[in-house]
């Protein structure tokens, strides 16, 4: 079994370090992209690690989309069975061995979902949404403006007419075999108007890989995601804790809005999170 792991990161470069160190393995690769706007790390020191071509990136941007279709372009040179995306704030919460028996069984690991729900409303694509901007920082000069003409365009614009069948919203975060893989580059590359339409979508990550795997036959093949998120606090998601860890050595099974799933990886983590990756690596991967 040949895996890639694409990496999206920006910081946290302690943490992403111990990531790789505990996915490494003979027979995989990493791709990472670092944010143009952040440094570049310089402790991770492997020679399966393979950096790519930088952009900046902003949250709920196509910004984030394009970097994640680069890595996949940069993957599929590698010729892997499986391409598994990640964040730099992720961790794996089972042995190795979970995740190989996981993959060896087939299927495409994504959370799927058809149509407009409160969580993933129709706003998201029907609007222009600006790239570009920090949206996480609502009060700086760049956002107010770039927020103000959103607003005025919402008043005026609205896509009218989709091109696609059926709309799909899914999480960020997968993992995809080859054939998944090249299906949705080839679909792209010979349906410009996906990508015209998606680059002025909200978070079109969570909409893009969905809506050309479910309008096609590999939506047969679909299981939900392996990565565990937890969006019950405020600001979401949280820190994985020591609570989380006791939840995980319970069960290997939960529950989210896609259905039920077995996640193979947590987030979210950062450098400061040394001493839980150890009673992880103690009582949750051995």
């Amino acid at each position: 079994m040949k895996i890639a792991f694409l990496i999206t990161a920006f910081s946290n470069y302690d943490h992403l370090r111990r990531l790789v160190m505990a996915l490494d393995d003979d027979q995989v690769q990493f791709y990472i992209h670092i944010d143009k706007k952040s440094e570049m790390p310089d402790n991770l020191g492997n020679p399966n690690v393979n950096f790519i071509k930088r952009r900046k990136v902003w949250w709920g941007g196509w910004s984030h989309t394009a970097a994640i279709l680069d890595l996949m372009k940069e993957s599929q040179k590698c010729k892997p069975d499986y391409h598994v995306l990640l964040s730099g704030a992720d961790y794996p919460i089972r042995p190795n061995a979970f995740l190989y028996k996981m993959l060896e069984s087939g299927g495409e690991y994504i959370n799927i979902i058809k149509g407009f729900h409160h969580h993933k409303p129709e706003s998201r694509i029907k609007y222009y949404h600006f790239d570009n901007f920090d949206r996480r920082d609502p009060g700086s000069r760049k956002s107010i403006i770039f927020k103000k003409l959103e607003e005025i365009l919402r008043k005026v614009y609205k896509k009218k007419s989709y091109p696609f069948k059926h709309i799909y919203h899914g999480s960020t975060w997968w993992a995809l075999s080859s054939d998944a893989v090249n299906y949705i580059l080839a679909e792209l590359k010979t349906k410009p108007e996906l990508k015209r339409f998606f680059k002025s979508s909200w978070c079109p990550e969570e909409s893009l890989i969905p809506t050309i795997i479910g309008n096609s036959n590999i939506r047969n093949q679909c299981r939900n995601n392996i990565t565990f998120t937890d969006w019950s606090t405020n600001p979401a998601p949280a820190r994985i804790t020591r609570e989380h860890v006791e939840m995980f050595r319970q069960g290997n099974e939960f529950e989210n809005v896609y259905g039920t799933y077995r996640p193979f990886f947590a987030r979210k983590f950062d450098d400061d999170s040394k001493d839980l990756i150890d009673v992880i690596e103690e009582k949750l991967r051995t």
